[in-house]
């Protein structure tokens, strides 16, 4: 499979991406990350925020890669998924990040207080691996969208 097939289905449109998008979008990791250690918030909010930060870091590298997810039921976890084409992620950190994506939406739509402590470690360990890799792969792979940081 390829992101190409994925935009024949329909999953996915063509789209290019720019240094100031790619430069937005970091920030909104690194403020996610940071706002995921904030002791004096509830788990579930830190959380959220780590889990946030993993899924822009997907979206970095699908933007990157010049798609963006079409606006319809399941476009988060295309922009999980499509990790696997993009990063050459392992099944088993997105098989993670599905099983957040469901925490996150029951912790926003169901019950407060749902998340354990081990669980915040690990979306916030997860979080920080794909910070790291995407700035990697942006490093390795488009460097030409990295432009805006060298300001």
């Amino acid at each position: 499979m390829s992101l190409e097939k994925w935009a024949e289905y329909g999953w996915l449109k063509a789209e290019a991406s720019s240094p100031d998008e790619i430069g937005d979008l970091l920030g909104i990791v690194t403020r996610a990350l940071k706002d995921s250690k904030v002791e004096a918030i509830s788990d579930d909010l830190r959380f959220q925020a780590a889990f946030s930060a993993a899924l822009t870091s997907a979206n970095i590298a699908l933007r990157a890669s010049g798609y963006r997810t079409r606006v319809q039921t399941g476009h988060h976890q295309k922009t999980i998924e499509s990790l696997e084409l993009t990063l050459k992620s392992d099944p088993t950190l997105i098989q993670k990040l599905k099983v957040f994506s469901k925490k996150r939406n029951a912790t926003s739509y169901d019950a407060a207080g749902n998340i354990s402590e081990q669980e915040l470690e690990q979306a916030i360990k997860v979080a920080e691996e794909l910070q790291q890799g995407i700035s990697a792969w942006l490093k390795q792979k488009h460097p030409e969208l990295l432009k805006v940081l060298n300001k």
